[in-house]
């Protein structure tokens, strides 16, 4: 019995994180994207259009997210 509940621990811990990863990279991508639109009214002085806006805040995060799985 202790394999079992052992194993049902680790899969709802496993679960649970995996949950709180995606919900922290929707999170870090809305910011990034904020960070995006902002900086270039900032900078340009207009926004600049959506679709552009979210490839390069998905290439961010995506990156960075990488680059923090990777991290040893």
């Amino acid at each position: 019995m202790g394999a079992v509940t052992e194993f049902l621990e680790v899969f709802v811990l496993t679960l649970l994180a995996a949950i709180m990863l995606v919900i922290l990279a929707v999170i870090f991508f809305g910011i990034t994207l904020w960070v995006i639109g902002a900086g270039s009214e900032m900078v340009f002085g207009m926004a600049p259009s959506a679709d552009f806006a979210v490839l390069s805040a998905a290439i961010l995060s995506f990156g960075a997210i990488l680059a923090g799985a990777l991290n040893k």
